[in-house]
This record gives structure tokens, sequence and C-alpha cells, in this order.
């Protein structure tokens, strides 16, 4: 099992044919900015388990975070502990993705 690293526009495609967006970077980082319908995990609780938990059916999954490592680890993660769902990430996180003049939400 690995994971495949996307460019914005692959990530775009992705979300449009539904992938599930996880965003592992920490609560304040989600405040300041965060995709639309992200569902915030932060690094140290990744598991396979609670990705399980928020995903029951089984939807691919698209991981990111600011600047694409921890994105990468949380997919190793997931990986290493048998995580059975297609898991795709952004190769360079939200800062490409804001550097593509996506849209993103506030909570400030």
């Amino acid at each position: 099992m690995s994971f495949k690293s996307l460019s914005v526009q692959d990530a775009v495609h992705s979300i449009s044919n539904g992938a599930m967006i996880v965003d592992v970077r920490e609560q304040d980082e989600f405040d300041q900015a965060h995709l639309e319908n992200a569902i915030l995990v932060p690094l140290s609780s990744v598991s396979a388990e609670k990705i399980n938990e928020l995903n029951p059916a089984n939807k691919t999954i698209l991981i990111h975070c600011r600047s694409g490592k921890r994105s990468k680890v949380a997919a190793n993660v997931l990986i290493s502990q048998g995580y059975s769902g297609e898991i795709l990430e952004l190769d360079e996180g939200i800062n490409a993705w804001i550097d593509s003049d996506q849209p993103v939400i506030s909570n400030i």
C-alpha cells in the first residue's frame, strides 16, 4: 500500500470527485485558513482507527498540511497501521493551495 502526492489541480479534481479532506495541522493553523469541508485531525492524533471512524464509507482521503511534510508523515502512519482506503496527499500543502488562488475558509 502506498499514497499518491497530488498537485493542487489534481487535488481539486479529487475533491470534486468526493475525496474526504483531512487537515493534519494544529487547531490554530486550521482556524487561520482551511479548505472547505476539511476535517481537522492533528498529526499527533492521526491513526487508521480515527480515520476509519470519520470515514465509515471508506472514501478516498486527501491529506494536507502547511507545506507537505506532515501530510506525508500522516500518510505513512496510516499505511503502517494497515489503513485500507486510498490515500492522497497535497504535495506542497495549503501553501501551494493558496498560491494557486484556491478558496480557503478562516475562523478568525
